[in-house]
């Protein structure tokens, strides 16, 4: 028969209490911590109108100019529209150069995307939103713009879908609509006719001229 040291038993027992009472003390102040620290995460968000992706104007835009503009956005104020990061911030928040920066805000300018104002030695950007608009056959009829302010997209939007119903361009409150110029050459003479919102109607008309 072995008879326990019991010595070593103590010992064991008042090793196993140390630990349960350090892990219950451990896990106390990880409790107290989660209680006690303020959590935050950013849920902010912005719009991308898919017409963006549709009409093939993300296609033609460079990978860094679309980070610019997004970052940009990210960064517009909810009430103005108005948005005023640094080149240096916005080139570290799209992971390319200030040059570059300044080469992708030429580049949205020129798409008709953003605008740029000095205010000081800041710019100020205000962005630019544009829908097509197009007839049952898919033809492209005229454009829908206007400055982006995040605060007021639902009114734009229902704007704009007001303009769709009653087809009544010039009653737009907020959008502004810029009709579509269609070039086309005459078969019998060399004269360009430019046909404004052009459809059905107005090519009947076109080959009335012809005869």
């Amino acid at each position: 028969m072995v008879i326990p040291d019991m010595g070593v038993l103590y010992r064991t027992h008042a090793t196993s209490m140390y630990q349960g009472t350090v892990h219950r003390t451990i896990k106390g102040m990880v409790n107290k911590m989660h209680t006690d620290d303020v959590l935050k995460a950013e849920t902010m968000w912005f719009h991308v109108f898919k017409d963006m992706i549709d009409s093939g104007d993300m296609a033609k835009l460079e990978g860094g100019t679309v980070k610019v503009y997004f970052v940009i956005k990210s960064y517009t104020n909810f009430s103005t529209g108005h948005a005023f990061p640094s080149l240096e911030l916005i080139a570290e928040k799209s992971g390319i150069s200030a040059r570059q920066v300044k080469r992708c805000i030429a580049d949205l300018e020129q798409a008709g995307y953003i605008s740029k104002a000095k205010e000081g030695r800041h710019n100020t950007y205000k962005l630019r939103e544009k829908i097509v608009i197009k007839n049952d056959s898919g033809t492209p009829q005229a454009v829908a713009t206007w400055d982006y302010l995040p605060g007021a997209v639902k009114d734009t939007v229902a704007d704009l879908k007001n303009v769709l119903v009653t087809g009544d361009f010039a009653g737009a409150k907020i959008i502004s609509i810029q009709n579509l110029t269609l070039n086309i050459l005459q078969s019998h003479g060399d004269h360009a006719i430019n046909v404004v919102n052009s459809e059905v109607g107005d090519l009947q008309k076109l080959k009335a001229l012809k005869k």
